[in-house]
Parts: structure tokens; C-alpha cells; sequence
């Protein structure tokens, strides 16, 4: 056999092989499944935070309703801080937790005034109009995700806010 039968040889076998399509689908459907898998993973990764979110949405509304049921006295809020931790998930490991209740004065008008009266006067407004005294309650929780993501942080920053007047 000459080496120029050889050559045809080879060239034959080669073009068959670049016709067979044997194993293609197999070979696309694997790698389009890791494809679906990374977005699958993703999509329960950040719906996971959406629904602790929610969860911390919830405990700080329980901390208001307590809050409505049970007004702070003297800027004591150590009461509507436990009802919210006491109604907020456990903490996971990874994640920190912060709660705050701060209470403030405002106008109908949005501009801010002191709570405390002086010389006994109560508080008015320079519209003539009674102030309103609001509470805040703020939660703010580090959420470690579940994976790492290129070119995304390792954590989300989850806060909730809730302000309610009480007079």
C-alpha cells in the first residue's frame, strides 16, 4: 500500500466522521442543561432573599402592631425591639441583624419639630396645626447567599421600615 492510497484512506474516514451525527443531541442537551441548571440555581438562590425579605417584612409589622397596642414610654423601645425579634426568623449563620425603633415629631407639612414641649406649652405647629408624633422601626439583615456568583456579592443587604403615627 502506497503512501497516497494511505492519504485517501484517511481522508475517507475523516469525511464520514464529520457527516456522522451520532451523539450530537446527547452533546448539546448536556451542555444546554448546565446552562438551565446555573439559572435554576439562581432564580431559587434570590427567591430564598425575596422570601426572607417577607418574613422580615412581617416582623416588623408585628413589632408596630405591638408598638399600637402597648406606646412606648420615656423612648423605651427595648419591648418593640424583642417583639420584633421575638416574631423575625432565627438568624442565619453568615448574617447579621439589626433592629431600631427612634420616635419624631412632624408637621402636617413634613418639616420636622421637637417632641418635648417648653415651658408647657403644647406643640403647635407654626401653621397653627397640632404635630404629629410618628415611630419608626427599622430592621436591616445581611443575607448570605446560598452560592457565589461571579461578578455579584457573596450577600444581599435586606431591610425593612415601617413608620406609624401615634397621635
Amino acid at each position: 500500500m502506497t503512501w497516497r492510497h494511505k492519504i485517501r484512506e484517511a481522508k475517507a474516514r475523516l469525511g464520514t466522521l464529520g457527516r456522522n451525527e451520532k451523539g450530537s443531541i446527547t452533546v448539546e442537551t448536556a451542555l444546554i442543561m448546565l446552562v438551565i441548571i446555573f439559572m435554576a440555581l439562581g432564580v431559587l438562590d434570590y427567591g430564598l432573599a425575596y422570601s426572607r425579605n417577607l418574613e422580615l417584612a412581617n416582623a416588623v409589622r408585628a413589632g408596630m402592631q405591638y408598638a399600637l397596642v402597648r406606646k412606648p414610654v420615656d423612648g423605651d423601645y427595648s419591648a418593640i425591639i424583642s417583639a420584633v425579634n421575638t416574631a423575625a426568623p432565627v438568624v442565619t449563620a453568615g448574617s447579621d441583624r439589626q433592629v431600631t425603633a427612634n420616635m419624631f415629631c412632624a408637621c402636617p407639612d413634613g418639616s420636622s419639630i421637637d417632641c418635648t414641649g417648653t415651658n408647657g406649652q403644647d406643640l403647635t405647629c407654626t401653621d397653627g396645626s397640632l404635630r404629629g408624633a410618628y415611630l419608626e422601626i427599622k430592621l436591616k439583615e445581611t443575607y448570605a447567599m446560598l452560592f457565589a456568583y461571579p461578578g455579584l456579592d457573596k450577600s444581599l443587604n435586606l431591610s425593612e421600615r415601617v413608620v406609624v403615627r401615634l397621635n
